[in-house]
């Protein structure tokens, strides 16, 4: 593998992605890292520069993953709703699936320099509400909602998800997921007003 650069390349972010989900960022060596592939320490030195360069791809992957992940889910859907409901399922599902796949790179991240973490985190953060921010403009622009405030309503839809997700992590819920999602909807597009 170590005379195919590219193939060499992405078997130290594979091997590492699983390593640090695993057993964290300072759990994992440079060398057990190249060892799995079959490469000497020179080889990540090359690709990334260094360990810490590695996580941050690691990390990034991660969140382009999830976004592609989304971004596949809404797009059969012909409608602002239909997209923003299998885009929310698809998101409660990606966060109740990898749960500890977060949490490490989340563990992982806060031990970084102040500076790399706050541009790690915000970057991360603000992503998959921008998301939903563009279907929310898109549905206002074809006339399926009223004007709205879109970066602060995706903002709000990706805490109810969290919450919902955090909910079915901590106690026994009765309600399927779906249950959830239809919920999130019900209250993001006819409030909670009694008709």
């Amino acid at each position: 593998m170590s005379d195919n650069p590219p193939r060499g390349r992405q078997c130290i972010l594979e091997q590492a992605r699983q390593m640090f989900f695993a057993r964290g960022y300072h759990g994992v060596s440079v060398r057990e890292i190249v060892q799995a592939c079959g490469l000497s320490n020179a080889a990540l030195y090359h690709h990334f520069g260094s360990k810490e360069n590695l996580f941050i791809e690691v990390f990034k992957g991660h969140i382009a993953l999830v976004i592609q992940q989304l971004r596949l889910a809404g797009e059969a859907a012909t409608s602002c709703r239909q997209r923003l409901t299998e885009m929310t399922e698809a998101y409660a599902g990606i966060v109740l699936e990898s749960q500890s796949e977060l949490q490490a790179l989340r563990r992982d991240v806060m031990a970084f320099e102040p500076d790399e973490r706050q541009r790690l985190l915000i970057d991360a953060q603000w992503q998959i509400p921008a998301l939903f921010e563009t279907v929310l403009d898109e549905g206002i622009a074809a006339g399926e909602i009223g004007r709205l405030d879109a970066h602060r309503v995706s903002i709000v839809l990706t805490g109810m998800i969290l919450s919902l997700a955090v909910r079915r992590q901590i106690e026994p819920v009765s309600e399927s997921l779906r249950d959830d999602v239809e919920l999130i909807m019900n209250t993001l597009f006819e409030g909670i007003r009694n008709r």
